[in-house]
């Protein structure tokens, strides 16, 4: 017995449904640029502008050069695991907060830097994307 065709959508149909996704995509990227930033994250935008907190991107150098923010200094968990760490990031002084590209990779970094002495870290839940959905920062040029 021959398989089954699915019938192909009309073209008029599938127009329809390009423009009822298109109109949600439109409508949920309004919706996120309306949602204020969550008090946790206005606190990290103020500490890292006033220079008492750094902003340590945790992902990996190709990740970095795809895209990363403009306030962020490249920490990648490979080399911090590797005991390395950008000079400023072992400033006592300074709070650090660490991002990735989804909230994971920041537990293993703030563990390889509280291990090289760093006490104030703090790792953020939110991944690059969600940050910059929510309107936390500008992209590097």
């Amino acid at each position: 017995r021959p398989p089954r065709s699915t019938p192909k959508p009309s073209s008029a149909a599938s127009d329809v449904y390009k423009r009822q996704l298109q109109s949600a995509t439109r409508t949920a990227r309004r919706s996120l640029a309306a949602r204020a930033l969550p008090p946790h994250l206005e606190t990290v935008k103020v500490d890292v502008a006033k220079g008492d907190a750094l902003l340590l991107d945790v992902r990996e150098p190709h990740e970095w050069a795809a895209a990363h923010f403009a306030s962020a200094t490249s920490a990648p968990l490979s080399a911090l695991q590797q005991g390395a760490c950008p000079k400023e990031a072992l400033d006592a002084t300074k709070r650090l907060y660490l991002h990735c590209a989804a909230g994971i990779r920041v537990h293993p970094a703030k563990a390889a830097l509280e291990a090289l002495g760093c006490d104030d870290v703090v790792a953020l839940q939110e991944g690059i994307s969600e940050l910059y959905e929510l309107g936390f920062d500008d992209l590097a040029e």
